[in-house]
């Protein structure tokens, strides 16, 4: 295990043992003598997109860490009580310089506990009818560590104009010889205008071990209770780094707004084909937040590869893949293709008997 010196921790004020940070109470607590300590809330606030592109220090008392296991990258407060890679339980993770960056401006505490996310991750694994059977049984709640996923909020004001060429389809009746047919057709219309949208809360992941789909498998997240980022609510967690720079979070996020303002536009009308449809948008008032997201990462290697499944830690939602037994794949597929046989036997040849 990667050593950590001069580690600042909270200490109890009763009995002078570490603090973690409590999701089911919301407060700092000491597993010891069960003494709480409340953590100052503040108002959480987004800043100007253009004005503040420029990057800033990272907080003192911050250390990355790299696992040399998985890839995997975190940065571990001095306030934290683990040095293990979360992503899979590797305890040979390696210390590295810390890097120039952005600190959080907000942070959503974990509400969700170890227990409900293994109960949650457990329900979640019920459902994979093909998952290993082994899997299910030697599931443990230990395996699920809390890690603060790094994201950036997004909110804009939009005007669009656009012009396009839309169908919708159409039956006739035609006679061919002494036959007709019903055949379809499609009447085009052009369509123009402008739409004008305010968005907010455009959440894009800006790490490295959770993509972009695993990040919309576990919104929504409850951004209104988010509070102005303080390193105690990172007590006994760890939090991951960004890795991905304002510049293309932003433009991630304008593809997410792109698609919305498309659709919208296109729910005005009754349509049934798109021929083509050009959006010109301008984007004014974009204000963002750095923020970081409460996740419970199940990580585990199963038959020699990493498997991860994640749960929201502020409602629970969990998502993730699972391995696929494969004696459980083939008696499906062979069970389904004898229920097939004796169906095509019965419907042919039971009028023979």
């Amino acid at each position: 295990m990667a050593e950590n010196s001069n580690v600042s921790v909270i200490k109890c004020p009763g009995c002078g043992a570490d603090m973690v940070y409590d999701p089911g109470e919301g407060k700092l607590s000491c597993p010891y003598c069960g003494g709480t300590k409340t953590v100052e809330k503040r108002v959480n606030a987004k800043r100007d997109f253009l004005s503040e592109r420029d990057e800033g220090e990272v907080e003192e008392g911050s250390t990355e860490y790299e696992c040399p296991n998985c890839g995997g990258s975190v940065v571990i407060e001095n306030y934290a009580t683990t040095e293990e890679c979360p992503y899979c339980g590797a305890t040979n993770i390696v210390r590295k310089e810390r890097l120039k960056g952005m600190k959080p401006d907000s942070i959503l505490p974990f509400c969700i506990t170890r227990d409900a996310a293994f109960a949650s991750g457990k329900k979640w694994l019920k459902k994979k009818l093909f998952a290993p059977t082994k899997l299910k049984r030697n599931f443990k709640v230990e395996q699920f560590k809390g890690i603060y996923e790094p994201a950036f909020v997004f909110a804009a004001n939009t005007a669009s104009s656009y012009e396009g060429k839309l169908g919708e389809d159409y039956y006739v009746t035609v006679r061919r010889g002494k036959n007709t047919y019903r055949e379809l057709r499609t009447r085009w219309f052009f369509v123009s205008g402008g739409l004008n949208k305010s968005f907010d809360g455009v959440t894009i992941e800006a790490a490295s071990n959770i993509d972009q789909a695993q990040m919309n498998g576990l919104l929504p997240f409850d951004l209104a209770s988010a509070e102005e980022y303080k390193r105690e609510y990172l007590a006994g967690f760890a939090a991951e780094r960004y890795n991905e720079s304002l510049d293309t979070s932003y433009g991630a996020a304008k593809n997410v707004m792109d698609d919305d303002i498309r659709s919208s536009i296109l729910s005005q009308y009754r349509y049934d084909r798109v021929g083509y449809l050009n959006v010109s948008t301008n984007y004014f008032d974009i204000k963002f937040n750095y923020i970081l997201l409460p996740v419970w990462v199940c990580g585990y290697k199963f038959r020699d590869k990493l498997w991860s499944f994640l749960v929201n830690g502020r409602s629970g939602r969990a998502t993730g893949k699972a391995p696929l037994s494969v004696p459980k794949v083939l008696f499906t597929v062979i069970a389904v293709l004898g229920v097939v046989g004796v169906l095509i036997w019965l419907f042919f040849f039971s009028g023979l008997i």
